[in-house]
């Protein structure tokens, strides 16, 4: 919608992304007193997980620690918070402008994986130069470091995503997550992506147009629902059926669509049902 931006915190269960809670971030305007940032309006979404979690306690069902996932913008000291407060691991993105302290010595993260991570990935590649594709290893490097504008320890992870020529980087509070657990879970977010784009792709939700935020709302539930059986019907699909593995919703439907066995079914359906 026109001058808002909507914030979306949800749970990935088993490859299907839930929306749960939802708000907008409005444009910024100084002159309103009132104006929250992203990363505020996301601590309210985290207080409602917070408390939505206490009051399942109350009645005897106590959740794991989650991971909540969250890119550049989200990088914030105050939202870190929030999440611990409310039982939630926290993971982002730093910039790489930013100052670290590293093994005692202070530098931006941009100059230490320049000058100390890729040296070090040009070795293992070479020590791995001879073996077999299947036994190499990709290179990563996991680290305390005390991130010098948050003014607190982190562990950083620094990788390099399969054949990409750009060095990631993600850091989180947890002083003991295990690389494989902190990686696995900061890639859950494309999740929310991979929704996104099936509201915005597939669904086409930008063509039903409103005119104010509380139709906005109505129209974002009705999408998001769909969404959510779309992703169910895709999953179902790949775990059934050899051939539609790997594959999209609208490679899918364009398969359904010009099978002729598929759409006979179909059409016996509509029949028996009438």
């Amino acid at each position: 919608m026109y001058g808002f931006k909507v914030l979306v915190l949800g749970v990935c269960i088993e490859g299907v992304f839930y929306p749960q809670y939802m708000d907008f971030v409005k444009k910024k305007n100084p002159h309103e007193p009132k104006f929250k940032t992203a990363p505020e309006v996301a601590e309210q979404l985290v207080t409602r997980w917070g408390e939505w979690k206490d009051q399942l306690y109350k009645k005897g069902i106590e959740l794991p620690t989650l991971h909540l996932s969250c890119d550049r913008g989200y990088s914030n000291a105050k939202l870190a918070k929030t999440c611990k407060n409310n039982g939630l691991c926290y993971i982002s993105v730093p910039k790489k402008s930013h100052n670290f302290e590293i093994n005692g010595q202070k530098t931006n993260l941009k100059n230490w994986i320049k000058e100390i991570f890729i040296p070090a990935e040009e070795a293992h590649n070479k020590e791995e130069k001879n073996l077999p594709e299947e036994q190499k290893t990709p290179f990563q490097w996991r680290i305390r470091a005390k991130y010098c504008s948050q003014k607190k320890e982190v562990t950083l992870l620094v990788f390099r995503l399969k054949g990409s020529k750009k060095v990631t980087a993600i850091y989180t509070d947890d002083k003991n997550i295990f690389a494989k657990t902190f990686r696995r879970h900061w890639f859950q977010r494309t999740y929310i992506e991979q929704f996104f784009k099936i509201l915005k792709h597939v669904l086409k939700i930008q063509e039903a147009r409103v005119n104010n935020k509380n139709d906005f709302e109505i129209k974002w539930l009705r999408f998001a629902f769909i969404a959510i059986q779309v992703q169910q019907i895709v999953k179902w699909l790949r775990k059934k059926y050899a051939g539609f593995k790997n594959k999209g919703f609208i490679t899918i439907q364009r398969t359904l669509n010009s099978d002729p066995s598929i759409l006979d079914l179909l059409q016996k359906l509509i029949t028996v049902k009438h």
